[in-house]
């Protein structure tokens, strides 16, 4: 972990995670965007990232995208790749947004993790019980994390954490033992 955090309480929280919840932009890609002469942006997504997700999802935890400024649909279409069934865009309000996915799931603040980037994402990560942030995250959002990842957005912090995340379970060893005899099915 980037900041010195505390590692048992981290592994406690990261255990009792059933919904992942992360923005896309600066989570998911880079802050960094690329851009044409008619103003139609283009981002990267790192691709074991992907795997990350997938993993997660694999073993029973939900996974939303909680999309603050998507205007090109390019973190619906990753999610569509990765059949994620929980992506929402121009989310203004994402506490309210995982209220909403607490009661429809049945879980409560302490089983949502969350990980983020930028002041936006603060409201949101006061509210979970298992807050992360990425290595490139702004201060402030390191300082509410419970656990902060070595690699940046967009360059595989999502699949440290759901590394992390799974690890903490006792189910990442199971899994990726599965996964290297059998593929991902």
């Amino acid at each position: 972990m980037g900041l010195k955090k505390d590692r048992e309480t981290a592994v406690e929280k990261a255990t009792k995670v059933k919904l992942f919840a992360h923005d896309v932009h600066g989570v998911l890609t880079s802050s960094a965007f690329f851009c044409d002469i008619e103003g139609r942006r283009q981002y990267s997504f790192w691709h074991m990232d992907g795997f990350g997700d997938l993993s997660l999802s694999a073993n029973g935890i939900r996974i939303a995208f909680l999309d603050t400024t998507s205007v090109d649909g390019e973190g619906l279409y990753r999610a569509k790749e990765l059949k994620l069934d929980q992506y929402y865009y121009k989310v203004s309000d994402k506490v309210a947004k995982i209220r909403e996915l607490e009661q429809e799931l049945g879980i409560s603040d302490e089983n949502v993790g969350y990980i983020g980037s930028e002041i936006t994402d603060a409201a949101a990560m006061r509210i979970c019980g298992f807050r992360v942030a990425t290595a490139d995250a702004v201060d402030e959002i390191k300082e509410l994390a419970d656990y902060v990842t070595t690699a940046p957005g967009g360059r595989g912090a999502i699949r440290e954490v759901c590394e992390f995340i799974l690890g903490s379970m006792g189910l990442w060893e199971a899994w990726t033992e599965k996964v290297m005899r059998m593929g991902y099915k």
